[in-house]
Parts: structure tokens; sequence; C-alpha cells
């Protein structure tokens, strides 16, 4: 098969010259749409900002599916005794059981977001490929520190397996674990917790969208040469260091050196056995993000030390997140595309040739 572009890391510093149109997008718009501020202060205002707006995202995804997709709020328990909320998207057609599931869990960077944020995407899975699809929340840091998020969803990965029955689904036809930035990170750590505690029936297929997978401290000295977009990146729009830096002071993970569920890329096992057995996997990665490098590794790491199918879409010039914060530019309009259809290689696990 012939080697993409993005295969070859020379080519990976040229994913950062900013894209022309955006610039010209950013000149005249000014502010990204979701506006914030680097400073742990100002994160509960934030938060109150963006839920009124995702929540009548959702709403329109559903509004626009013309009655074929039903939504539902649930309650997810967790191990302390409380629940957390999701949401579950079901095909309306009067049958039952035996759908594969795809489960997503949403970004901004461990202290912001909703599962609201995933509906756009679950929905139009739903209507495509008649799946049932279950949007994940998660507690927020800094009022709950690293690792509670990722304990939440690794609760609600066991739930689900225990529930599939009451959710209409068979895992066995497709079980598929989506996640967008830390989300990423959150679908990375439990795609490895699930392979070594065994979970049944197992992950079929993973989806990470600009996940965040390595933190600078954790770095280790093969990997330096081809991890330069943190610096790259540093004063990208939507993410930049200064954000990266309050997300991690907001999480305060207790050990960010030797903390493989911060740093998931980092899987303990050694060559040929950290990253092992799991699932075909769907890339979607910017060019004009700081976390761009630590995807392309990792995905380079899973295509060529452990025969793992991948798919992989990447976006020149273009930042993190940029698709609810530029939503004029032309790739918005492909990027939704283009996820639906890697869903679909998932769902059809990964069968096809690496592309």
């Amino acid at each position: 098969m012939v080697q993409l572009a993005y295969q070859d890391p020379a080519t990976w510093l040229e994913l950062g010259q900013p894209d022309p149109i955006l610039e010209e997008i950013a000149q005249g718009a000014g502010k990204p749409q979701l506006e914030k501020r680097p400073d742990i202060s100002s994160v509960v205002a934030t938060r109150a900002a963006w839920a009124p707006v995702f929540k009548d995202f959702a709403e329109a995804a559903v509004a626009r599916s013309n009655g074929s997709v039903t939504s539902t709020d649930i309650d997810i328990p967790r191990r302390d005794g409380g629940s957390c909320r999701a949401l579950l998207y079901k095909p309306e057609d009067g049958k039952d059981g035996g759908r594969p599931l795809v489960v997503f869990i949403h970004g901004g960077g461990f202290v912001y977001g909703l599962p609201e944020m995933e509906a756009g995407l679950a929905v139009a899975a739903v209507q495509e490929y008649q799946c049932v699809a279950l949007c994940l929340s998660y507690r927020l840091a800094p009022e709950h520190k690293f690792p509670t998020a990722t304990d939440d969803c690794w609760d609600a990965l066991k739930w689900i397996t225990q529930n599939a029955a009451r959710l209409g689904v068979d895992l066995s036809k497709g079980f598929v674990l989506g996640g967008t930035s830390a989300g990423g990170s959150i679908v990375t750590a439990l795609s490895h917790l699930a392979r070594d505690e065994k979970v049944y029936p197992p992950l079929t297929g993973l989806y990470l969208n600009v996940p965040l997978l390595l933190a600078p401290e954790a770095v280790r000295p093969e990997q330096q040469p081809l991890y330069r977009s943190r610096e790259q990146n540093a004063y990208a729009p939507v993410l930049n260091k200064a954000f990266m830096d309050m997300y991690t002071a907001a999480c305060d993970p207790d050990d960010l050196q030797n903390s493989y569920l911060w740093s998931p890329f980092n899987w303990p096992g050694g060559p040929g056995k950290a990253h092992a057995g799991l699932p075909p996997t769907y890339f979607q990665i910017c060019g004009l993000d700081p976390l761009r490098d630590e995807a392309l590794i990792y995905e380079r790491v899973l295509r060529t030390e452990y025969k793992t199918p991948t798919r992989v879409d990447i976006y020149p010039g273009l930042p993190h997140m940029f698709v609810p914060n530029f939503p004029t530019h032309p790739s918005s309009k492909k990027y939704p595309k283009d996820a639906l259809r890697g869903i679909g290689w998932l769902l059809n696990k990964g069968e096809q040739d690496t592309v």
C-alpha cells in the first residue's frame, strides 16, 4: 500500500502551518464562538455559558432526525454511590435489542463539557447505522481532581456490559468507544483497562478525536524527536500552552511523569505488550493542534509495531476543536462527515485496509 503523507514524520511540522482561510475567518469574526479564558477562576462561568448552547445543539440534532431517533436521559451508577447522567439515542422503529453500541465521551480539558457536546455525531450514527449511541458525562475538575473523570467512565463502561439488554444492544455485534480531546484520553485509558481486566464482551473499535495522550513531563527519549507540536503550536487558537497548563493545574494529577492514566501512551507492559490486543482505531487529528504529534506517534506505534488496523483523517493548518469554534470554515462541514464514515469503519471492525 502506498504510504500516506502523514505516515512520514518529516511532514508533520508542515501540518502546523496555519490555514489561510482560517486566518481570514479569524480576522473577520474575532474571537472563537466558544470563548473561554485560561484561568481556573473562570471555569464555572464558562460552563454556565456553554451549557445552553450545547443543549440547544443536541435538541436540534434530534429534531433534524424527523422522529427517527429518540433521546432519553439515564443515570449510570458510580462506585461512590452517586450517579452520572448519560444521553441514550436509539432508532425509533419499534424494534429493540440486538443493535451495536457506540459510546461517546465528551472533551473539555477535564474541566468543561457535558454529554450534549457529542449529540450531533451520536444522532447521525444512529440514523446511518441503526446502532444505539450513548453519550456519557463525568465529574469535572477542579472540584473533582484527576483521575475522577476516568474512574467515572470506567464505572460506566462496566455498567454498560452488565446492562446491555436494558440499553437494547448486543455488544457482540459492535462495541465502539469514542472520545474527544480529554475524552480521547479517557477512551485510550479505558481501552487498556478493558483489555487488562478482560472486560466481556470486548471493545470492537476506538474513536480518538484530537486526543490528549502524552504529557510533556512523561515524554521518553525515544519519543522526543517526534514530539514537536506542543512547542510549534504553543500559541495556537482554541487550545494552546496556556490552556494546557490551566487544565493540568485544575486536574492536579499525582505524578505527571509516571501516571499512565494521565499519559495513556505510556501504558505499562513494555515493547510489544503495552498496546497489544487493542481494537481497530480511528483518529481525527488537527495540524495546528498542540496535541497533534502525540496522536500521530500513537497511531504510528499501533500501526507499525502492533499491526492494529488504523484509519486517519487529518486537517492541516486547523486548530483543536475548530468545528464549533469556526463553523463557517469549509472543513467544518467535512469534519463530521469524516467522523461518521470513521464510525462506520469501526462498526465493520476495521476490516478495510488502513487508509
